[in-house]
């Protein structure tokens, strides 16, 4: 299985690999979360139009045994996509 990573919009990160999920924080510095696909919940993403100058956004949270949220770039999009197709399939 490979990993997909989401990177946030302000140096935050979610990273699947197969069997969890984990949130970083600093640019990868810093381990925040990390739960088993076992305890995947829902996965909510609400999309914020560009407005003023500023580009859209996605804003994603992850309910696991532990609740993660992430502001994602637009340009984030597939990875995020492709986050939401993983973790569907791991419910199923």
């Amino acid at each position: 299985m490979d990993t997909i990573e989401v990177k946030g919009a302000n140096g935050e990160r979610l990273l699947y690999d197969g069997a969890t999920v984990a949130k970083f924080r600093h640019n990868g510095m810093d381990e925040a979360a990390r739960n088993p696909i076992s305890t995947y919940r829902e996965i909510r993403v609400t999309h914020k139009p560009a407005k003023r100058g500023r580009p859209g956004r996605y804003e994603v949270l992850l309910a696991m045994a532990s609740f993660m949220a992430l502001t994602v770039e637009e340009t984030e999009k597939p990875q995020l996509d492709a986050l939401v197709a993983a973790l569907e399939r791991s419910k199923a």
